[in-house]
């Protein structure tokens, strides 16, 4: 494990000093020099302590008015995981897999479609949606999570309960590296 987690974090490390996936935001990204974050790497850590697997991507984005890390991370089954931690603070604040609408528990739990989220997100955000991805949440909770460029310019992910159709945040990307794939 702590060779995996050294390679990991080389990885994630390396990444991280290229321009991939940056999203074009208008407001301040050298504001994060005034957050008061833990390293990077303390979050992967507790990450991986959650969910033992390789990391494949990174995102920072705001939720309410704290940075949070989020990794996905490929688990030895094969299940996606996405992984938040509170970049103040070092801990892990949610755990969701990523999933499939055919997937048996989402289908199960899922009572509004995803033409209907998506028109609730867009509904408050205005723009494109460029991704989609069904989550079953540790807590039993389902969750389409729309990633939208706004008409304002930077991306917003919005998640919609599956089950009740209501919003359960709205948070802005900063930026994200690595790529999202389909499981």
């Amino acid at each position: 494990m702590m060779k995996k987690v050294l390679s990991s974090t080389a990885v994630v490390v390396g990444l991280a000093a290229s321009p991939l996936a940056i999203a074009d935001v208008n407001f301040d990204l050298d504001d994060i020099d005034r957050w008061k974050m833990v390293g990077m790497e303390v979050c992967l850590d507790v990450s991986l302590e959650k969910i033992d697997g390789v990391p494949v991507r990174l995102e920072l984005k705001v939720e309410d008015d704290d940075p949070i890390y989020e990794f996905e991370i490929v688990a030895e089954s094969g299940e996606r995981y996405n992984v938040e931690c509170n970049a103040e603070e070092g801990f892990v604040t949610e755990v969701e897999r990523s999933t499939t609408a055919d997937d048996p528990i989402f289908k199960k739990y899922a009572k509004v479609s995803m033409e209907d989220a998506q028109e609730t997100a867009l509904d408050f955000h205005p723009g494109e949606v460029i991704a989609v991805e069904y989550e079953v949440g540790f807590d039993g909770s389902v969750t389409y999570e729309f990633d939208i460029m706004t008409d304002l310019g930077p991306e917003v992910k919005v998640d919609v309960d599956a089950a009740t159709g209501e919003i359960e945040e709205a948070n802005f990307e900063l930026y994200e590296i690595g790529s999202k794939e389909s499981k």
